[in-house]
């Protein structure tokens, strides 16, 4: 087993050096031995029968469509029911959100209602049985996002965990679980460049339940002994899938800057992120390799193509036409008198308190090396598209959105 933080930390884990934020020659990532092979044999084959949780969400979507574009087994889709579509219902039209009619009509693909939640997923007894007797792998996608539902988070990422050991160890074909985690895990650090081995920490400090439980679902998983590959995206956009739902998920409070002239964000601070199809498409081909050499995998931009704020915020400045720039303040720089001085109404600052959580994220200045995917992959790594190329288009969806945006204005104002 790769040597994860959940084994223990007997000491403070080894973090590379970032790239210097103002210009300086980045320092290369080291160069990667690979270890002996931990999967022989591919792990997705004509005969592989899948589970995947999470299957309406943004990367579980599109994991579907590329499972489904080459020989496969069963895919079956575990999805919660709404009030008012069945799970089937609620598979089709997350499909249909990627432009995609084709795969629905897939006699490989199916709907299961359940809810990783609930004990043995909450399976009906006839679908608890076919899932026992044939699954081979559970790709497990579902996880609770909020940033503010501490409870919800705990639920669906920590009990959801254990709730999938417990159904992969009724299992007969002890299927390999697939999990889909977080760089996000490592919990509040600060200007580094991490490796795989030094992210998952849920004794961290973390800026929200949503990461610390993501953190805690991984060890979980690694202390259950179960075989295992971890993969962990960082910050995902929905580049191409023209879906205002998917563009607005992280993105729907870039419009309500516009109310502001300065924001505490450090213009050299680096994020990762990476659009969806770069990370469904390294999933699919870890999956398909002859072999994998490790079982935890960093799904990011890495120290190379991590996106700069300054840049960023330049370029939205652009977008959305403003008279005078945004102003980036590094928040050691933001003083008390700053704060009184663009935030000192009381309708700013409740619109301020919408998305303040964030902004520690934007001014960690961490990215995440992905030189062991790369490794891996070698010819076969994505690409990743600058979020400049698709940057205009998902602005363009949220665009849709400004009634919402100028009615939430509207009403910090009527009680401000």
């Amino acid at each position: 087993m790769d040597n994860v933080a959940s084994q223990g930390r007997p000491g403070s884990p080894r973090r590379a050096k970032l790239k210097p934020p103002h210009g300086e020659s980045a320092i290369e990532s080291p160069p990667i031995t690979l270890p002996r092979p931990m999967f022989e044999g591919r792990l997705l084959t004509r005969d592989t029968n899948v589970l995947i949780t999470g299957a309406t969400g943004l990367i579980g979507g599109e994991l579907i469509r590329r499972l489904l574009s080459s020989d496969i087994g069963r895919v079956s889709c575990l999805i919660r029911p709404s009030e008012t579509a069945d799970a089937r219902s609620r598979l089709i039209e997350r499909l249909r959100l990627s432009g995609d009619s084709l795969v629905e009509s897939d006699d490989r693909l199916e709907a299961l209602a359940g809810n990783v939640a609930m004990p043995d997923f909450g399976l009906s007894g006839n679908d608890l049985a076919k899932v026992a007797d044939s699954v081979d792998m559970i790709i497990h996608c579902a996880s609770e996002l909020s940033f503010i539902r501490d409870a919800h988070c705990l639920e669906t990422n920590v009990s959801g965990m254990h709730n999938l050991i417990a159904l992969a160890r009724r299992c007969r074909r002890n299927p390999l679980i697939v999990h889909l985690g977080t760089v996000a895990s490592c919990g509040a650090v600060t200007h580094q460049c991490l490796s795989e081995n030094d992210i998952c920490d849920p004794d961290n400090e973390h800026h929200n339940e949503y990461t610390r439980s993501k953190a805690i679902a991984e060890r979980v998983l690694r202390d259950s002994g179960e075989p295992c590959l971890i993969l962990r995206p960082s910050i995902t956009l929905s580049a191409g899938i023209p879906a205002r739902k998917f563009a607005r998920a992280i993105a729907w409070f870039i419009p309500l800057l516009q109310e502001f002239e300065a924001v505490p964000i450090d213009p050299a601070s680096r994020v990762d992120i990476v659009p969806v199809s770069f990370v469904a498409d390294a999933i699919d081909r870890l999956l398909r390799k002859p072999y994998l050499h490790h079982d935890c995998y960093n799904i990011s931009a890495g120290p190379h193509a991590a996106t700069i704020c300054g840049p960023v915020f330049a370029f939205l400045d652009h977008f959305y036409k403003r008279a005078e720039p945004l102003k980036l303040i590094a928040p050691s720089q933001w003083t008390k008198e700053i704060h009184r001085r663009y935030l000192g109404s009381a309708q700013r600052r409740k619109l301020f308190s919408t998305f303040r959580y964030y902004l520690p994220f934007l001014n960690m200045d961490v990215v995440y090396d992905n030189a062991r995917l790369r490794a891996e992959l070698g010819d076969a790594f994505p690409m990743i598209t600058p979020a400049y190329e698709y940057g205009p288009h998902l602005l363009n969806l949220i665009a849709g959105e400004e009634k919402t945006t100028r009615r939430i204005v509207e009403r910090l104002k009527a009680t401000g």
